[in-house]
């Protein structure tokens, strides 16, 4: 695979930003040409996908080995003990996840999952990234963070920084706005299982996190599949009576919904042998089914907002992006309650991995060329334990990380060389690369000492 060039034989440095969602995982580089980086692309990671990114799903072979995305989801019907879907949802819970025979930390897997995607884009770039920004909830406290930063910190990644999710689409948004220093956004996201909206204030290096909110339950565009194959049925009078079936008819249905977006209405084709060959649905009816779920989303980023205590003219727009990010009755319903600019942002199931990539650039060494495959370099990683790009000022106690979970009863955790990597070290040495160092174990723990941790808590909504 021809790697990308500077015009040389070099390969071209390049910051990878990876957004690790609970149903999709996408991820976006920003190359850096003669010490300025490039408008973030997009790489594709699934062939067998063309939605962008990859299905978060993860199928672990016998040997240790993964596959990732609808390679896995393909797995789920003959071996469902080895398949994990909502990986997200589980890191740091001490309860680990059981795979075939075996149990994992969800954080271990999730590590496995990015590193299946860095060394994707390592064979599209033909390099290893100079810098590697992996974003997260912006509601994770301290735990989960450190969780799977050390996670990911066992692998031979390159230099690492964690994000939340809603700084990450704001420097998607700044990147075609312009933002005056001083100035706000809000964040309204809309992934498929979890909603989260944050205030973000424009300082002089980068965003500040005034405050943020996100659901309780779940919130997103699957309930709105679900929804979406209720009406099917209703219509059909009937659910398919096999899980192929069942499938094939949740898969249109979503497809259905995400051409809402532009159409006013579409039809749903059914599996064979239903009572009809499609089924109708307008925009209207849409908009009615979702209607209550859009308005709990909407109360949520007004509680964020209030929080926030900004100056009534401080907030410049609330920034649309998840997967949901085009539905026009969100636009509406927005901005009604909170009467500022609204945008979609450019591609809104793509725009936090671009953002996290562009804030890689930000924070990576400009002078560090990136050498291109089959060998991977030893990489000393970053003691970054949550971004250079944000200044928090200290909360009071009232929004104090809640800590590590409860402890659970002990459950014997088998020992992992942990898949992706192990996979990917194979794969070098067929190639006839190098093999990679394990990292010294001192190396791996997170820095907790007072003069290299960062000033930062999350802030904890008490309504």
């Amino acid at each position: 695979m021809t790697g990308r060039t500077d015009g040389g034989n070099a390969r071209m440095p390049y910051a990878l930003g990876v957004d690790l969602g609970t149903a999709r995982t996408t991820a976006a580089v920003s190359r850096n040409h003669r010490d300025s980086w490039s408008e973030p692309e997009v790489i594709p990671l699934d062939p067998a996908d063309e939605r962008p990114g990859v299905a978060s799903v993860l199928y672990l072979t016998s040997d240790n080995a993964v596959e990732v995305g609808e390679a896995a989801a393909r797995r789920a019907a003959t071996e469902p003990e080895r398949v994990t879907r909502d990986l997200l949802e589980r890191i740091g819970d001490e309860v680990p996840l059981a795979l075939g025979d075996q149990h994992y930390p969800a954080e271990t897997l999730a590590a496995a999952l990015v590193a299946w995607v860095v060394d994707r884009v390592e064979e599209h770039e033909g390099s290893p990234a100079s810098q590697l920004v992996v974003t997260h909830p912006v509601g994770w406290g301290s735990h989960r963070r450190a969780v799977l930063q050390a996670a990911l910190r066992d692998l031979d990644l390159p230099e690492l920084t964690l994000l939340p999710r809603p700084v990450a689409a704001a420097e998607a948004y700044a990147a075609a706005e312009r933002l005056e220093v001083g100035q706000e956004i809000a964040v309204y996201s809309l992934g498929a299982s979890r909603f989260e909206a944050a205030v973000l204030r424009r300082g002089a290096f980068g965003f500040e996190l005034g405050a943020h909110a996100d659901s309780a339950d779940v919130l997103g565009g699957a309930l709105f599949d679900d929804l979406v194959t209720e009406h099917a049925a209703a219509d059909l009078g009937e659910l398919p009576s096999d899980p192929n079936g069942m499938a094939a008819l949740r898969a249109a249905c979503a497809e259905a919904k995400e051409r809402l977006s532009t159409a006013v209405a579409v039809t749903i084709p059914t599996p064979p042998g239903s009572k009809k060959a499609t089924v109708l649905l307008n925009r209207t009816d849409f908009d009615t089914m979702i209607r209550p779920v859009v308005e709990e989303t909407v109360r949520i980023l007004q509680r964020a907002i209030r929080s926030s205590g900004s100056a009534p003219d401080a907030l410049r727009a609330v920034v649309l992006v998840g997967g949901s990010g085009h539905v026009p009755l969100i636009t509406e319903l927005v901005t009604a309650a909170v009467r500022v600019r609204v945008v979609a942002a450019e591609d809104p199931t793509t725009a936090i991995a671009r953002g996290a990539a562009l804030a890689g650039g930000r924070v990576a060494k400009p002078t560090v060329r990136a050498q291109p495959l089959p060998v991977t370099p030893t990489v000393t990683p970053a003691e970054v334990s949550h971004t250079d790009l944000m200044h928090f000022d200290d909360l009071g106690p009232e929004a104090a990380d809640i800590g590590p979970p409860p402890p659970r009863p002990p459950v014997e955790i088998a020992p992992l060389d942990p898949p992706a990597r192990g996979l990917a070290r194979l794969t070098r040495r067929a190639r006839g690369g190098t093999d990679v160092d394990e990292l010294d174990p001192d190396d791996r723990e997170v820095d907790e000492s007072p003069r290299k941790r960062r000033r930062h808590t999350d802030h904890e909504d008490d309504e």
